[in-house]
């Protein structure tokens, strides 16, 4: 993932997804080629409900924020030089999407870059849907499927799978009669075929 380019544009609180959206919208209409990529960045944790179930709920990580990646536009000044600057027709774009209150910073009219370390922190606090997809497709796993655990501590017992993050299969176990969470590798569990 190229972590370059990213700034962060404030929103309505709760209408990350809904600016999102108008401003992938926006750029499809508009043609804006110097936006690449929209991001709503957000996380899975695992909780309780009221009635003591585990469940798998997403949180933004960035609340009341939208990152957005767009590339520089290259111009020459008076002296004959290129130089690269934020382009002010996609700055237009983004900030006249419903929703968008400003970019992040002091000044809400003006952009600021975010560092390549603090891009990469976020992201790298997100599910990586990369690695998802690839443990899904080689496991075969589903939120909701009963699988055997045939290594580690609970070997034995009967497993629900609740999310699937990464490499690690979350799920609960009913032990003596109390739901216990529970993290396994994929090599730890086995389901059966029928």
């Amino acid at each position: 993932m190229d972590y370059r380019n990213w700034y962060c544009v404030q929103v309505a609180s709760g209408c990350e997804k809904k600016a999102k959206a108008d401003l992938l919208a926006r750029k499809a209409v508009l043609e804006d080629r110097f936006i690449q990529n929209v991001e709503v960045p957000e996380t899975t944790e695992l909780t309780f409900d009221k009635a003591g179930k585990r469940k798998a709920v997403k949180r933004l990580i960035l609340p009341g924020y939208i990152l957005v990646q767009v590339l520089k536009d290259i111009v020459e000044d008076d002296e004959g030089l290129e130089k690269k600057v934020f382009p002010a027709f996609t700055q237009e774009t983004i900030r006249a999407t419903f929703n968008v209150l400003g970019f992040a910073g002091a000044n809400k009219n003006r952009p600021q870059q975010l560092r390549v370390p603090e891009v990469r922190n976020i992201f790298n606090r997100v599910d990586s849907t990369h690695d998802e997809v690839k443990s899904n497709v080689e496991v075969d796993y589903s939120v909701g499927d009963i699988l055997d655990v045939t290594a580690g501590p609970f070997t034995g017992n009967k497993m629900e799978v609740v999310a699937i993050k990464g490499n690690k299969v979350l799920g609960q176990i009913d032990l003596f009669g109390r739901i216990v969470p529970a993290e396994f590798s994929p090599n730890q569990l086995y389901k059966e075929t029928n």
